[in-house]
């Protein structure tokens, strides 16, 4: 398949063709990326990239180089070769090393059977990596699609490029098949060792959602420049069939101006697409619908169309008013000074320095644009702009505008036990919302921990621990080897319906044998063993019922032992009884530190359920000890005391699982059923 130089001159060609590849497929990426996950993570970009750029390279190594006649015959492609191992068969035939003596060893690697046999399975190597890696496909698949590509490249071959030359002008070789297949699963078998220290893809993902709810520069940047394209070739479409229809000489003949016109289309055109549409589609513009954008007040509330006039008004007020004085300026004639008024004479006798002046704010004001944009993405806060401001508007992510109307939803501690209630009124048991919430749970855990592992989840002897119960069980069927850390046994639980939905779950685990085994208040060292092990440890101790300043035991002991595991590692991590022990004796739950400590790398998912154990539901004070959570999965509707700032570090992010339940249109009819109630 060529030479040497001719491998290096492939390689050189895609790196000049790539940059123009991938301009061509950045803003479709990167809407996919938004649109998908809400973000752009660097590390998924960088792989997609390094993708193109290898599968292009691929194809020109086996394409190039090109005959220069269309009607070119290359005798020794005329016939495909179709013997299995002939390149084996040419080795033997022609080669001159012996096994028997090393000094003829390293023309092995001078002769062309043996470098383009290794090139041949080289090709392939970085698809299969990609296979397994990105794409997540097995063995069997990765076999399947390596063989498919190679194929198409063998086709492409013999083909003569599919019909663009008239004769085949590289061999169709049924060795390169096997070669190029064997290739793609060297990559797959090499990139297993790697799985272990590269970051999980899945995860990436997970990530880049969370991190998706909120409106980013560059998304907004993105939708803008989208409606700008949009609002342009509209009305270039309109300004060049009206010119076609003879409009221009019409305007013309009037006596005025084509430009103007134009510039009345395009005018036109902008009030359109950033005022017209948006106040029209619930205030969206089409490039926000694209990017999964909205308009709305800083509450999230539905912004009105004047709002919405209002902000692009005053955004391309702000963005004209500079140029258009600049060329006002530049405009003048220093040498006609006394025709002008007295503030256009001083502009014009010092038409430098308001130049360089006009020159400084502006860069300034790019500075300052730069910055607040970093700091956004940094701090992870709204990137808010002066017409936002002044028109009291901004731009949210759909999810982000749900999240803000969620958490404004909140309700007391007594009002979710009333809700919970009348669900049961209407006809759904607590003991399905039960067991809704536990797979609610549960899906979480496998979202952040893909591939089954060691789980712990604490379980309390009240409804919420029947939650950890059902988590565990449908963790366990998914195949996670689950412990499962309980004060007394199932049938021993006095709250209903954890009581009887907890025997269910363990008699249906051990029916069906499932990977569950429990713990009955076990020792610190066992909980210990346990809860190192873990990948993922999930809270089910305390509920929305829990207040106070102290944690009960054994819970006060469980939680310490979670939090010991999240901020200083396992016991065999080198920590002995020498290392201070912060989290076990409870000192940062009552210092005056913002936040917790950083967790240590390989800390395992920590998931509460409802409320974090020692937060409380109804004012977010925290306990000694208080379980800290990466993720808190909340049902129905958000507490008071998750919504509290300094709750933050225990919760983590907050999750609303609905359970099925249209809790506003529930909340109303009881309303209307109580008028009493203003809550």
């Amino acid at each position: 398949m060529g030479n040497m130089s001719g491998y290096a001159s492939n390689i050189v060609t895609g790196l000049l063709l790539f940059p123009l590849i991938a301009a061509v497929i950045t803003l479709p990426y990167m809407v996919y990326q938004y649109r998908k996950v809400g973000s752009i993570p660097w590390l998924r970009t960088l792989i997609v990239y390094s993708f193109v750029f290898y599968m292009l390279v691929a194809y020109f190594m086996v394409i190039l180089p090109l005959p220069e006649d269309r009607t070119a015959v290359v005798p020794y492609a005329a016939h495909p070769q179709l013997v299995p191992f002939n390149f084996v068969k040419l080795f033997l035939d022609g080669t001159t090393a012996s096994l028997g003596d090393p000094s003829t060893w390293p023309g092995l690697l001078r002769d062309p059977n043996v470098y383009e046999a290794a090139f041949n399975v080289l090709l392939l190597v970085p698809l299969g990596m990609y296979l397994r890696y990105y794409f997540r496909r097995t063995w069997w698949q990765t076999l399947i699609i390596g063989f498919c590509v190679t194929l198409f490249y063998e086709t492409s071959q013999i083909t003569g490029l599919w019909g663009v030359y008239e004769h085949p002008y590289r061999l169709f070789d049924v060795d390169d098949l096997m070669l190029n297949a064997l290739g793609a699963m060297v990559g797959f078998w090499m990139m297993g060792p790697a799985l272990r220290v590269l970051p999980d893809m899945r995860l990436v993902n997970e990530e880049a959602r969370e991190d998706g709810v909120r409106a980013s520069a560059t998304r907004r940047g993105l939708s803008f420049f989208v409606d700008l394209l949009a609002a342009q070739i509209a009305a270039g479409t309109v300004v060049g069939v009206a010119e076609a229809l003879g409009a221009r000489a019409a305007v013309e003949s009037a006596g005025a101006g084509w430009g103007l016109a134009v510039q009345a289309v395009e005018f036109a055109a902008l009030a359109a697409f950033f005022a017209v549409i948006p106040a029209l589609a619930h205030g969206r513009t089409l490039g926000q619908r694209l990017l999964k954008l909205r308009i709305v007040r800083p509450d999230a509330s539905p912004a009105r169309w004047y709002q919405i006039v209002a902000r692009y008004g005053l955004l391309f007020l702000l963005a004209w008013a500079p140029f258009a004085l600049l060329l006002g300026v530049v405009d003048l004639d220093p040498a006609q000074t006394g025709e002008m008024n007295a503030l256009a004479a001083v502009a014009a006798q010092h038409q430098a320095g308001i130049i360089w002046a006009w020159l400084a704010f502006m860069a300034a004001w790019a500075v300052t644009l730069v910055v607040r944009g970093v700091r956004s993405a940094v701090k992870k806060k709204p990137f808010v702009m002066l017409n936002g401001l002044m028109s009291n508007t901004r731009v949210m992510t759909e999810a982000g505008v749900e999240l803000v109307r969620e958490r404004r939803a909140v309700l007391d501690v007594d009002e979710v036990a009333a809700l919970e209630r009348r669900i049961a009124e209407d006809g759904t048991p607590l003991a399905e919302l039960m067991e809704r919430a536990g797979r609610a749970v549960a899906d979480e855990v496998r979202a952040w921990v893909p591939d089954p592992a060691p789980v712990v989840v604490l379980s309390g002897s009240g409804n919420n621990g029947g939650d950890g119960w059902v988590a565990a069980r449908e963790l366990a069927e998914a195949g996670y080897p689950v412990t499962l850390v309980a004060p007394d046994l199932a049938e021993r639980l006095h709250a209903e319906p954890a009581r009887s939905t907890a025997m269910e779950a363990f008699s249906d685990a051990s029916a069906r044998n499932l990977p569950l085994s429990v713990l009955i208040a076990p020792d610190a060292d066992v909980l210990a063993d346990a809860v190192d092990r873990a990948e993922a440890v999930v809270d089910a101790l305390l509920g929305t019922g829990f207040a106070g300043d102290e944690v009960r035991e054994p819970y006060a002991s469980w939680i310490r032992a979670a939090n010991r595991r999240r901020f200083e590692g396992g016991r065999g991590k080198g920590r002995g009884r020498h290392r201070k022990r912060t989290h076990e004796r409870g000192d940062h739950e009552r210092g005056r530190r913002r936040s917790l400590p950083l967790k240590v790398k390989d800390a395992p998912f920590a998931v509460a359920v409802d409320v974090p154990s020692g937060l409380a539901a109804q004012d977010g004070t925290a306990a000694r000890p208080t379980f800290a959570a990466d993720m808190t999965v909340t049902m129905l509707a958000f507490k008071p005391g998750l919504t509290v700032p300094v709750a933050a570090r225990w919760t983590g992010a907050v999750k609303l699982a609905k359970l099925g339940v249209d809790v506003p249109a529930l909340r109303a009819q009881m309303l209307d059923a109580d008028p009493s109630d203003d809550a």
